[in-house]
């Protein structure tokens, strides 16, 4: 039984896990993990999902009617069975690459440290994503906006890749193999998504906001998240965040 399920695709329009799985698997590192694609329907559309979206519905029901709903209960049967769970992302206007906790809190059952990314975010609300109801998963996302796809599929391997190096390695650490070399551990910096900024409540200039830049809205500071991301679809100017 591998320990490492990937999963991409929880969105259709979002192909950049398919692309990196693809290069793991050239690579032969398909060996050490299995993979799962989140939402082929929508894929198959190249839609970000069916009937519902399926990273705000889980735990899901193995009876319902909504497409997502029952792939995502069988989506948490399947992740249940692996020690770590990874599900790969992308942001069309993000330009920052980050690990993303949809809890309240951090948990001991997954080795931040061995994702070889500087930031992490907490972010317990919207609810229904994977990593809620299931402690061994979290979600990568990679920022697309202006950046060269290959580069993104590049980096997204080599993040996996380091990831099953340390893994390997903890568990062969009485048998050290020759293609295991890695032994970095990351300091990472942690912010808490606690709110949004809509559009209906500002009325500055979107472009002075910037994702990770400290801005301040009244009297409020916060640092912006995806800024426009979700503007024209949910009225969301940005998501806020603290550092921690």
């Amino acid at each position: 039984m591998k320990k490492i399920l990937i999963i991409a695709a929880t969105h259709g329009n979002e192909p950049l896990g398919i692309e990196i799985l693809e290069k793991l698997k050239s690579k032969g590192l398909d060996n050490f993990f299995d993979t799962l694609i989140g939402n082929p329907k929508a894929l198959e559309q190249k839609k970000e999902y069916i009937d519902i979206n399926l990273n705000r519905i889980y735990p899901g029901k193995i009876d319902s009617d909504l497409y997502e709903v029952k792939k995502a209960a069988e989506n948490l049967k399947i992740a249940k069975k692996y020690d770590y769970v990874i599900d790969l992302h992308e942001a069309s206007k993000g330009k920052n690459d980050f690990i993303i906790v949809p809890r309240e809190k951090l948990s001991e059952k997954f080795p931040l440290q061995y994702i070889d990314l500087d930031t992490v975010l907490i972010w317990p609300d919207p609810k229904g994503p994977l990593g809620e109801v299931l402690e061994t998963c979290i979600e990568l996302e990679f920022g697309m906006n202006g950046r060269d796809r290959n580069e993104a599929i590049e980096k997204g391997t080599k993040i996996i890749e380091e990831f099953i190096e340390l893994i390997e390695k903890q568990k062969n650490r009485n048998r050290p193999s020759p293609r295991f070399r890695t032994t970095r551990t990351k300091k990472q910096n942690l912010y808490y998504v606690f709110g949004k900024l809509m559009a209906e409540n500002f009325s500055g200039d979107i472009n002075t906001l910037k994702d990770f830049k400290l801005a301040q809205i009244n009297t409020e500071k916060f640092y912006p998240l995806l800024v426009g991301q979700y503007l024209e679809r949910e009225g969301i100017v940005c998501y806020k965040m603290k550092k921690l």
